[in-house]
């Protein structure tokens, strides 16, 4: 009986811990728990790797130096970024999860602070020092985040649980023909104009299209692609 009930006990421990989802906070506004590893891959066909994670002020890539400080990536540089088993590309600035390819077309998506609903129920100070520029971007919601101005690692490790909780907003959007396009019905409807209309009708009724659901958009995907 004490090994079963050891053997329960361990479960429920494993349950309990699976159970507690990760979320973002000011003091760690990012993306991923921990700085994960993974690669930059840059336009000049080198890469480089390092601890990695996504800053929701922006969905900026950032990464840790040897002198244990948190930097911010130059985008203009980067055209691939995996971090752990995942892979992002910048779209409008914006790092995007790729989901799905057809050819060179994607379905991504893009996960983000929802700062404004952070505002509409009340601001306070939270976080570390901030450079400028994000001050006063920031300064217009209430709200001070960590992880900008190049902070220490170890500073924000020690505060990581005392920020307020960052809601998350999850948006799907495709890339066709290097054009961004929402992955709703109006937006897809107003890409593919008068000439398909009639087709892409036929094609959302006969495979029952959800627009909020991962296979329903890879097969729209893969009809935008044709």
């Amino acid at each position: 009986m004490k090994a079963i009930n050891a053997i329960v006990a361990a479960l429920l421990l494993t349950l309990s811990a699976s159970a507690q989802k990760y979320e973002p906070n000011t003091k760690w506004p990012y993306l991923y728990e921990d700085f994960t590893p993974g690669t930059i891959y840059f336009e000049s066909n080198e890469k480089s790797a390092a601890d990695l994670n996504i800053h929701l002020w922006g969905n900026v890539l950032h990464y840790i130096k040897p002198d244990g400080k948190i930097y911010q990536t130059d985008e203009s540089k980067v055209v691939r970024v995996e971090i752990g088993t995942d892979a992002y590309i910048f779209s409008d600035h914006k790092l995007v999860k790729i989901v799905a390819t057809e050819g060179t077309n994607l379905l991504v998506k893009l996960t983000r602070g929802d700062f404004d609903a952070m505002r509409s129920s009340g601001g306070g100070a939270y976080g570390s020092s901030l450079n400028s520029s994000a001050s006063r971007d920031l300064s217009s919601l209430g709200l001070d985040l960590g992880g900008l101005n190049n902070p220490e690692l170890g500073l924000m490790l020690q505060e990581k649980h005392e920020g307020r909780t960052i809601p998350l907003v999850e948006q799907y959007l495709f890339i066709v023909g290097g054009q961004q396009i929402e992955a709703t019905k109006k937006a897809v409807e107003k890409q593919v104009g008068n000439a398909r209309e009639a087709e892409l009708s036929k094609f959302l009724k006969d495979n029952k299209i959800k627009w909020k659901r991962e296979d329903s958009l890879q097969k729209v995907l893969k009809f935008l692609s044709e």
